[in-house]
């Protein structure tokens, strides 16, 4: 089965797409190094086949987004790469950020929503956004909430296994 005739992908193919921390991580550091999949703690729970389905899965979608919530997540989870990595990840990071459009939800309103907001401001914001917009992520709580309120969710945990063509 190719991955766009998937049933949790086929819904939402072509939508945009907002990229959660762990999967905006996950997509700019294996193009950043592709070795810190093994090197990097904050990527441990992934392996090749993970980048490689997000690469497959983020075709499918004309455009993706995320927030400065995200942002600043990803941001701060990469500065923890070796020091001699800095420099050149800081530089790719300001070049593909430049990329990728930021959706903003003034943090009081995000608030507003009391059980959201349990979740997190990044998660809170990333549900608010879920009314619009597809989110992508591999946050399981994230996602049941999503789920249980009907909202755009998909998770790429749920699509392992997939034979992927190259």
């Amino acid at each position: 089965m190719k991955l766009g005739d998937h049933p949790s992908v086929r819904p939402y193919a072509g939508r945009c797409a907002i990229l959660d921390t762990n999967v905006l991580l996950l997509h700019l550091l294996c193009l950043f190094d592709l070795s810190l999949l093994t090197s990097f703690k904050r990527l441990g729970m992934f392996e090749e086949y993970d980048y490689l389905l997000l690469s497959e899965l983020l075709k499918l979608f004309p455009a993706w987004c995320t927030t400065p919530h995200v942002l600043t997540e990803v941001s701060n989870l990469a500065n923890q790469l070796p020091d001699w990595k800095k420099a050149s990840w800081a530089e790719l990071f300001s070049r593909r950020i430049q990329l990728i459009p930021e959706l903003f939800e003034d943090s009081s309103q995000i608030a507003s929503d009391a059980s959201a907001i349990r979740f997190g401001l990044t998660d809170a914001a990333l549900i608010s956004l879920a009314k619009t917009h597809l989110v992508l992520t591999v946050d399981w709580p994230l996602t049941g909430f999503l789920e249980s309120r009907n909202l755009a969710v998909l998770n790429l945990n749920h699509l392992k296994g997939i034979e992927l063509t190259r």
